[in-house]
Parts: structure tokens; sequence; C-alpha cells
């Protein structure tokens, strides 16, 4: 059995660890890609939810927003491509602690 399937992702944190970008598609056609790091930062500051199912509701589409259409939920995929949007990430001593906490 692989290790994906019997731990499987469930938040931004593991995602982080395992390096897997976060792709989000809207309907509309736009996608941008996520580097899960700046990502579950992001989430972090802010006080968010960070599971999966909670970043899909918060993910919303500028081109959709500025045209004023009706909000969509996102969809999300976990890849390996390199990310396309640039977020802040966190420095390297915030996360270790936060490494050393989830131990």
């Amino acid at each position: 059995m692989s290790r994906e399937l019997a731990n499987p992702i469930s938040d931004l944190f593991d995602a982080a660890v395992r390096h897997r970008t976060i792709k989000a598609s809207c309907h509309c056609g736009n996608v941008g890609i996520f580097d899960p790091h700046a990502l579950w930062y992001l989430f972090e500051r802010k006080g968010w939810n960070d599971k999966l199912p909670a970043v899909r509701k918060r993910m919303r589409c500028l081109q959709c927003y500025y045209a004023k259409r009706k909000r969509t939920l996102a969809t999300l995929e976990l890849t390996s491509e390199d990310h396309t949007r640039q977020l802040p990430v966190p420095d390297i001593i915030e996360w270790k602690r936060e490494l050393r906490r989830r131990r």
C-alpha cells in the first residue's frame, strides 16, 4: 500500500510537508497554482481553518470577482507543478517551529 493512501493529505500543512502544490481552478477557466508553504502561512496568519474543504470555500477567482459574476466554489487539486501565484512564505524559523510543534 502506498504512503499516499495510508496517510491522505487532509490540510495545507500536510501538503506543504509533502511538497504538493495546490491547483485551484474556477469554472471560468482561470487556474492558479499555489506554493503550499505560502498558502498554509496565509491561513495560519489569518486564523483560518486549513483543512482542504475549508480552503476550497475560501478560494475566490479574481476574474469572476471583478466581472461581478456569482461566486462559485473552486476545484482544488494536489499537484507537483511549479507554482504560478506569489504569496509571502514563512521564514525558516517559523516553519521549523511548526514542524516541531506537530511531531
